[in-house]
């Protein structure tokens, strides 16, 4: 039997050592960069080619030429023009050309950059140039084993994507999660209180409150706009603690019991919002269900656990017994007319989650584990 194995991404974090931006390469590399990307997403616009062959052959040479900059970072230039450009000429709701205002690069591992956890190389406009990184033992320490890739260039920080190999556990068993705003419900019976999310919708609700208070003046009186902010930043701490926390658990839980983890595909989770009132859209955003999904898939892949999605349709009405139309009964209590089965919503939809996964089959092939990430296509959990 061939070994069985995950590939698990991440995002590293670091800031950087860096002199004043005058005398800063780093800075002006990005200027310069961004100037370039700006230039290749018009001209994919206005002849409306994606093509990497194409878009190379055309612009190479008066990058180079215009912007000075080394042939990689040229390169990589084109590349992220492409992307962007891309994504673009994709959506069908095109709106307003992209306007590139961040300062960003995509660096190449081994050509961009080289990495060695307390410093990195980095080709600039005036060559390669070496920055101290802040290295803490405590949150990169435990992922010194993995590979590196790719990175992204910010004015302070370099973010570098890792990768590992993870081998799958075997298993006996397979727990299903149902996911609500007031907890998670595993199908073991298991019941996990979320409370963060009340704390961030408070923050949120405040920060609404001196909008509605000041309807004219928040967005010009810089006072206002900061305690708006202030509100947003702790909301948003609040969910990412929260979210953390909740993926401990269920992952600590799932490897106790040496079981796969089921949970409900909810890919368009976002397109049905405009159907509630705007205060249950509000709770549905903090309720950050995807951040939360891909930080639970990511730590279970770390621990080599596997984790099913299934299709969410009928797990909260249909009996996970008989499959019949349940009814309710109370306030989340539903109970089967054909077979007598009761239990409250939450549950039956953790128990129907399981046998999902099981009818599909535990031995479909999973996708890498790519929590939260670069623009384009995820390319990991951004970890502390």
């Amino acid at each position: 039997m061939g070994w069985l194995g995950m590939l698990v991404k991440a995002t590293l974090s670091f800031a950087m050592r860096l002199p004043p931006e005058p005398a800063n390469p780093i800075h002006e590399t990005l200027l310069t960069f961004r100037e370039a990307v700006r230039y290749v997403v018009n001209w994919c616009i206005e002849n409306r080619a994606t093509n990497l062959a194409r878009v190379h052959h055309n612009l190479y040479h008066k990058l180079r030429k215009a912007y000075k900059l080394p042939a990689r970072l040229t390169l990589d230039a084109v590349r992220q023009g492409i992307w962007i450009a891309k994504g673009w000429l994709k959506n069908p709701k095109h709106g307003r050309r992209p306007v590139i205002r961040r300062l960003s690069m995509v660096l190449t591992p081994k050509q961009s950059y080289s990495f060695s956890w307390t410093e990195a190389s980095i080709l600039t406009v005036e060559g390669r140039k070496t920055v101290s990184l802040v290295y803490v033992e405590r949150w990169h320490g435990k992922y010194r084993g993995w590979r590196v890739k790719e990175a992204r260039l910010l004015p302070n920080r370099l973010n570098v994507v890792i990768e590992k190999e993870v081998p799958v556990k075997l298993i006996n068993d397979v727990l299903g999660l149902d996911v609500n705003y007031a907890n998670l419900t595993l199908s073991d019976g298991t019941r996990i209180p979320i409370k963060g999310f009340v704390k961030a919708l408070a923050f949120k609700a405040r920060a609404e409150a001196i909008q509605q208070k000041y309807p004219k003046k928040w967005r010009y009186v810089k006072g206002i706009r900061k305690a708006i902010s202030r509100f947003g930043v702790r909301a948003k701490n609040i969910i990412k603690d929260t979210v953390n926390q909740l993926a401990v658990q269920v992952v600590k839980i799932t490897s106790q019991k040496n079981s796969a983890l089921a949970v409900e595909d909810l890919k368009k989770l976002n397109s049905g919002f405009k159907i509630f009132s705007k205060n249950q859209r509000i709770r549905l955003h903090l309720w950050a269900y995807k951040k939360l999904l891909k930080t639970i898939e990511f730590k279970a892949g770390v621990e080599g656990i596997s984790v099913i999605k299934v299709n969410p349709k009928g797990t909260s009405s249909k009996c996970p017994i008989c499959q019949s139309k349940l009814k309710e009964v109370s306030y989340r209590r539903l109970r089967c007319p054909s077979c007598g089965f009761e239990a409250d919503r939450d549950y039956i939809g953790a128990l129907n989650v399981k046998m999902k996964a099981f009818s599909g089959g535990l031995d479909s092939p999973q996708p890498d584990v790519n929590p939260n990430g670069m623009k384009g296509k995820s390319l990991g959990a951004k970890c502390p």
